[in-house]
């Protein structure tokens, strides 16, 4: 690892450190877990220079403590970035620290004192909890993994991968929506009488200036459950860390509405021109429809592409059937001035004149309030 690298990830460890810890009495799926493991899991990380790293001999493949119940994992996950959250594949681009922990008392050594030693990974040497995030899409790691483990045996591996997930997103509310995006993460194999999870709250949380334009992201939540995975036999640890997202709405009202608006009240102008200028009438009517649906043409790359209807295709849909109506209102003036009945095309210019923004407030309602 270069020294630069090394420093960086030196440095996001102890800011990590830097969140108060919860509350005593956190709770874990299984419950029954004693409050200094938790203990254990939650203290500050503080690798020192000089300090020893566990014999060879103290590695071991078999699970810590397999006699004594399931060995808890303590997971923190602290976005770096959210660069990007994408519409029409449902997938979020992240820059995520990993921070897994657990308690190997094979590995302990008073010697450490307060320090952590940073070492080699023992890959293939030593148990170590495999995890894998649910509908991952993508990843690149940053640089390998670091393993520290201090005086107690308390193992701390530290990860930073860049990570594309997936998670189903409900649209139908568009562009006013606002969503839960949850990252999962589960154990490969063990099940959870052999590892539960426990969530790491001074180790999770997100950057304060993120890369994402659109969307505001909140404060990332931790969550440690137990539950059923599909087509497998029995249950298993599960680790949610929830995301609150919501769409900035600003930016396609005055982009996308505010245009579209101005379309309809141009078809609005067919009420006001007198029933002697029917070809006025029908010209701006046909503009009127013609612009119209050249827009919502130009729109399609900068809406969901999904298989329902959102509020903001409910508002075109209305808002299509408005000029529609304008310009079928030039044609029956074109056909009823043929003949005696020229009192009801003033009655029928009146009454749009009054009814047409009424429908517009009616259409506005019906897609975005209701």
């Amino acid at each position: 690892m270069k020294p630069s690298e090394r420093s960086l990830l030196i440095a996001a460890l102890l800011l990590l450190t830097t969140v108060p810890a919860p509350a005593a009495g956190a709770t874990l799926a299984q419950g029954a877990q004693p409050s200094d493991e938790f203990a254990s899991l939650e203290r500050e990380v503080a690798p020192h220079s000089g300090v020893p790293c566990p014999a060879e001999s103290a590695y071991s493949l078999a699970r810590p403590d397999s006699g004594g119940g399931p060995t808890v994992v303590g997971i923190g996950v602290f976005f770096q970035d959210v660069a990007a959250l994408s519409d029409i594949d449902q997938t979020m681009d992240t820059d995520v620290y990993f921070v897994v922990r657990w308690r190997d008392p094979r590995l302990a050594d008073a010697a450490r004192t307060a320090g952590s030693a940073e070492c080699p990974v023992p890959t293939g040497k030593l148990w170590m909890p495999a995890l894998e995030p649910e509908n991952l899409r993508g990843r690149q790691s940053f640089y390998p993994d670091r393993f520290l483990v201090d005086e107690r045996g308390v193992v701390t591996v530290g990860r930073r991968i860049w990570a594309k997930v997936s998670y189903p997103l409900d649209f139908r509310d568009f562009p006013l929506d606002a969503h839960q995006w949850t990252l999962t993460l589960w154990p490969v194999l063990s099940k959870s009488d052999e590892v539960v999870f426990h969530p790491i709250q001074r180790m999770t949380g997100i950057a304060d200036r993120l890369s994402i334009q659109g969307w505001r992201v909140g404060t990332p939540q931790a969550r440690a459950s137990t539950a059923a995975r599909n087509s497998r036999a029995g249950t298993y640890a599960r680790f949610d860390v929830v995301l609150d997202v919501e769409r900035d709405w600003i930016y396609y009202a005055w982009k996308l509405g505010l245009p579209l608006t101005l379309i309809v009240f141009m078809a609005y102008g067919v009420y006001f021109i007198p029933a002697a200028a029917v070809p006025q009438q029908i010209g701006l009517g046909m503009t009127a429809m013609l612009t119209l649906i050249a827009y919502m043409l130009t729109l399609g790359n900068a809406l969901p592409r999904i298989s329902y209807l959102t509020r903001a295709d409910w508002f075109f849909v209305g808002s299509a059937m408005l000029v529609f109506l304008g310009l079928m209102k030039a044609v029956a003036t074109l056909w009823l001035s043929q003949g005696p009945k020229a009192d009801l095309i003033a009655r029928v210019d009146t009454w749009g004149r009054g009814l047409y923004p009424i429908a517009m407030l009616a259409n506005f309602a019906l897609a975005f309030l209701a």
